[in-house]
């Protein structure tokens, strides 16, 4: 059974560890040199909590699933406008996918969202993450808007509006 709950700084490590894990996927994909700087953006679970609240998903001891929430006006003001909260670094071990672990991490930031009464609620993703971005559509997300390349992939914003 897998339980969803709030890490503590304990969890840190393991959290960098399972993004890294679910990311890695991509790496033959980047440009050159792109991976490295990648895995340090995975790897910075201190400084990301700084600004946003992780909530995981365990199997047994492990963290298996791990997404980061970000409240309206503290994401990043280039990406999200201030009335939306956001969604960030969703990661699955691949071990673990196909079990809606992303479903249930998604949903848990969206009511997050509500309840902090965003008017939205945003994310983005690449354009090798199709599976993730049929997760979104399913769940309401549309994609209103392609962002700058980053390691040499195509990114886009998917924005949920809220009932507030």
């Amino acid at each position: 059974m897998h339980a969803i709950e709030i890490p503590t700084s304990k969890d840190f490590e393991a959290i960098a560890d399972l993004n890294v894990s679910a990311y890695a996927e991509f790496a033959p994909y980047l440009q050159p040199g792109s991976w490295e700087i990648m895995q340090k953006t995975l790897r910075n679970i201190a400084e990301r909590a700084e600004r946003s609240e992780f909530v995981v998903c365990r199997s047994g001891d492990n963290i298996v699933g791990s997404v980061a929430y970000c409240r309206a006006g503290k994401g990043d003001p280039a990406i999200f406008t201030p009335d939306m909260a956001s969604i960030l670094v969703l990661a699955v071990h691949p071990q673990h996918r196909g079990k809606g672990i992303a479903k249930v991490l998604i949903l848990s930031c969206i009511s997050r969202a509500k309840s902090d009464r965003a008017g939205s609620i945003g994310l983005f993703t690449n354009e090798l993450m199709l599976p993730a971005q049929h997760i979104y559509r399913c769940l309401g997300f549309q994609q209103d808007l392609e962002l700058p390349k980053r390691y040499g992939i195509r990114y886009f914003r998917f924005v949920l509006l809220l009932d507030s």
